[in-house]
């Protein structure tokens, strides 16, 4: 596999520290409010990751830490006046549920920083131990300039560097861009005994002590959105690499790009946020993943709902698949009139070799697609040689995982609940349009009968009448949607 390596700048070969396992760890969120499309988008992007390396035969030890004590959770917790430890514990759970409506899988390890103290404070011993950290007024503080090697992730000069986010102005400092590794506590605050005093984390020292305790020195990927670029990941090289000298932290460095409301970032700091759970409330969790894997995973993300309306389609269209595939091997016992005999090596071929070049999942998806249109065609048209259609449906459905994107079938059970929940209504426009059933149908038989009605007014060039029956439709959350490959329908609402 090749990968875009952040620190030197290029595509590379992903060369495993130990042969057939790869060590992971990707910056968690810090819990002080609802999780936003953003974050979702960095838990997909590295969920897809660490899947495919499942997929292709690695052992893979993934980490994520939840940053659950920081100066905004101290914030907000005094602002409702609860325990920050409270705060964040709430927001963690809540974390948790939304990232698996999204089918993102846990992380084998999900640390706290609460919980890693002792950590923290042995990496700090040593850095200072090193000379490269000193003791001031208010704390203890890393010594930027004494790392000969610090820009290197970002490209920065050091003398070009400004105070910038997280990066105080403080006379406790030797120097302006020098920055925190443990911080003297405030009266009030929550605090952690420790041989400077009492007190707190800063906010880089923890992920450093962190991926270290769990997954060592030299680990293979560290991952993260592209705003901790600078000063975060900058920083836990330079406290790393000085806690230890001459041993590398980090083999290789991975990052996605921003969601962004129009011109400007997402963020909670600007008030732009699209949270998961507001989404959710409208889209299935599946289809808000397909819209997040839709664009290149370090490219920006201009937020669209428009976008997550093609997501559903091309869901809709993946899950009416699977199920035609499942019907075949029922119907056929496992073998249909097709095309190629290789279709399904194809597929697997282009899906691998797509991810497998710096996660392509536009390849990816597209070779998805491909392949769907390609087996429906071979049915319809009759070709004279045989395919294994229960290898097609293996293989379609092995990408599904890989993506995943491999909860169709709960889907398609929802959707025609949420049908049959509708039946009085749709009784009522069936017998509005002359549909052709009965009160004893079910309701996803009156469905199909109301867009069959539907088709034969378009057919007929009476595109008013099929106008007013998608109107009838769309009244009780059913949209019908025209392709190529014939009328498809999503269901709005949850039950």
């Amino acid at each position: 596999m090749r990968i875009h390596d952040t620190l030197t700048r290029r595509t590379v070969e992903l060369v495993p520290r130990d042969p057939g396992k790869i060590a992971m760890y990707v910056c968690g969120v810090t819990p002080y409010a609802s999780a936003h499309i953003g974050h979702a988008r960095t838990a997909v992007i590295y969920d897809l990751l660490r899947r495919y390396l499942v997929h292709v035969g690695y052992a893979v030890m993934y980490v994520s830490n939840y940053t659950d004590i920081d100066d905004k959770i101290i914030q907000r917790a005094q602002a409702q006046g609860i325990a920050p430890l409270d705060l964040s514990n709430r927001y963690i759970e809540e974390y948790v549920e939304d990232m698996a409506e999204l089918n993102v899988l846990p992380p084998d390890v999900t640390p706290r920083v609460s919980e890693s103290i002792e950590d923290i404070i042995d990496l700090i011993t040593r850095i200072l131990a090193n000379g490269y950290a000193y003791v001031s007024s208010d704390g203890v503080y890393f010594s930027v300039r004494k790392f000969g090697h610090y820009g290197r992730l970002s490209g920065r000069s050091i003398d070009e560097m400004r105070s910038g986010a997280r990066v105080d102005v403080n006379e406790a400092k030797d120097d302006p861009l020098d920055f925190a590794l443990w911080k003297l506590a405030k009266p009030g605050e929550i605090s952690w005994e420790s041989p400077w005093g009492k007190g707190r984390p800063g906010w880089h020292i923890e992920c450093s002590a962190m991926s270290l305790r769990y997954l060592g020195g030299g680990f293979d990927i560290h991952g993260g959105g592209e705003d901790l670029i600078f000063p975060h990941h900058e920083n836990e090289i330079a406290q790393s690499e000085a806690a230890f000298p001459g041993r590398q932290f980090v083999r290789y460095w991975m990052h996605s790009g921003m969601v962004n409301m129009g011109a400007e970032k997402m963020s909670k700091s600007l008030g732009n946020v699209m949270t998961v759970r507001e989404l959710l409330k409208q889209y299935p969790g599946q289809v808000i993943r397909l819209y997040l894997l839709q664009t290149s995973y370090e490219k920006p993300l201009k937020f669209s709902l428009d976008g997550i309306g093609q997501a559903f389609s091309n869901y809709e269209r993946m899950a009416e698949f699977e199920t035609f595939v499942q019907e075949l091997v029922k119907s056929s016992g496992g073998l249909i009139q097709g095309g190629d005999q290789d279709i399904c090596d194809r597929f697997v071929r282009e899906f691998d070799a797509a991810l497998a070049e710096n996660l392509n999942t536009s390849r990816a998806l597209a070779a998805v697609y491909e392949f769907m249109t390609h087996v429906r065609r071979m049915v319809t048209e009759g070709h004279a040689a045989t395919v294994d259609v229960s290898c097609a449906m293996k293989a379609f459905q092995s990408a599904l995982w890989v993506l995943g994107l491999d909860e169709t079938g709960a889907y398609m059970r929802d959707k025609m609940a949420l049908v049959a929940s509708r039946c009085n209504d749709l009784q009522t426009i069936a017998a509005e349009v002359g549909a052709a059933v009965d009160d004893q149908s079910a309701a996803s038989d009156v469905l199909d009968a109301i867009i069959v009605k539907r088709q034969g007014a378009r057919s007929a060039g009476q595109y008013d009448v099929a106008d007013q029956i998608r109107e009838r439709l769309r009244g009780i959350g059913i949209a019908l949607e025209d392709g190529v490959d014939g009328v498809r329908y999503r269901i709005h609402g949850k039950q």
